[in-house]
């Protein structure tokens, strides 16, 4: 049975087969790099099927940033070990690479999450809810038995990024010991958290929490705890853990320090 003709690309299919411009293919020729099977009579330069899986393979490398020069090397001398070695070394440079996606989406999901959850809450009311288990990763604690000024904060924040390696301060929360809050301290930060979704660090129980989402500055923040604990008793529960300051409105989304929005948690136990 005798084989079917190789199907012949223009130069504009072949560009549009793969997306690209014509321009591209042209200077893929003119370097060296890539060039048409043939040229026809008329001077119509012209692809074929077989050149696909090829360029294919050159437009995947060029995507991950392999310069030219390399492709240009491997091409004049290819060979099956030259292949697997260029193949894994792109497959560890993608891993890397979908790693870093990953951080970005969890990131984006992160102020998706939160932006909806302001949609829903009630602001400046006191709610007690049946929380489950969730795992955080803590900074390490604060040494200083005095209130937490903005620097301080900032500089156990910055370290706190490198350390655990995230992507700015988005998801960064406070902590205030049950202790002080028991002793009207409320302007001392113990420590940092940031929300695990791989289950690592360590696990903060479920129960009973009160929950309070409060709309004004941060720094107005420690004035809604003694509100926010009078609530509690009249409510008839106590505090029994230490309050997670969450920043869901944060400069990130508004101009207006009044516009922000935190949300306290506080694990309760009734009285």
């Amino acid at each position: 049975m005798k084989r079917k003709k190789e199907k012949l690309y223009s130069t504009g299919e072949f560009a549009k087969y793969f997306g690209i411009k014509k321009d591209t293919l042209l200077y893929y020729d003119k370097i060296g790099l890539f060039s048409p099977m043939g040229i026809k009579s008329n001077g119509y330069r012209y692809y074929t099927t077989s050149q696909i899986d090829l360029f294919g393979t050159l437009l995947s490398l060029r995507e991950m940033n392999v310069p030219i020069k390399e492709i240009q090397a491997y091409f004049q001398n290819p060979s099956p070990e030259k292949l697997r070695e260029m193949a894994t070394i792109q497959i560890k440079k993608i891993e890397t690479e979908i790693k870093k996606l990953q951080e970005v989406k969890a990131l984006f999901t992160n102020i998706v999450d939160m932006m909806q959850e302001v949609e829903g809450a009630s602001l400046g009311q006191l709610e007690i809810k049946q929380l489950p288990d969730e795992w955080f990763i803590y900074s390490k604690q604060n040494e200083s038995d005095f209130q937490t000024s903005i620097q301080e904060w900032q500089d156990i924040c910055g370290e706190f990024v490198q350390e655990i390696n995230i992507k700015g301060t988005a998801m960064i929360g406070s902590i205030l010991t049950v202790e002080d809050m028991r002793q009207g301290q409320f302007r001392r930060i113990d420590r940092l958290y940031v929300k695990s979704e791989q289950q690592i660090g360590e696990v903060r129980e479920g129960g009973t929490y009160a929950i309070f989402y409060y709309k004004g500055k941060h720094d107005s923040i420690p004035e809604i705890y003694p509100y926010i604990l009078s609530e509690i008793k009249r409510k008839g529960f106590e505090i029994v853990g230490d309050a997670y300051e969450e920043y869901l409105i944060t400069e990130l989304a508004t101009n207006k320090a009044e516009d922000y929005v935190t949300k306290v948690v506080i694990k309760v136990s009734s009285v």
